[in-house]
């Protein structure tokens, strides 16, 4: 074992580590956008049109629908009380926070 001491490594600075996080950030975000950016786009069919599908109709249904006549009101009948007792209002059931003996 040698007892030699080894040269000590120099460290960056906080402010050189916050940069290269960011820059480091900043491409791990936008490389999706570059890798889809650099891909090849789907070859454009050239020569034959596709061929028309058949449609099947599979159920097919009419409805008429015939107004003979616009809808007659109800008659509204008016109920009069024959006891002739006159209106009056309920009990009061709450004292409204005072308390009465």
């Amino acid at each position: 074992m040698t007892t030699e001491s080894r040269e000590r490594r120099s460290r960056l600075s906080k402010r050189a580590l916050r940069v290269w996080a960011w820059i480091a950030g900043g491409l791990a975000f936008f490389s999706p956008w570059v890798a889809l950016g650099l891909s090849p786009t789907p070859a454009a069919q050239t020569g034959t049109a596709p061929k028309a599908r058949q449609v099947v109709i599979v159920r097919k249904i009419t409805r008429r629908v015939i107004v003979q006549g616009g809808a007659k009101p109800a008659p509204i009948r008016h109920v009069t009380s024959s006891s002739g007792g006159g209106s009056y209002s309920p009990p009061t059931t709450s004292t409204s926070g005072s308390i009465v003996p």
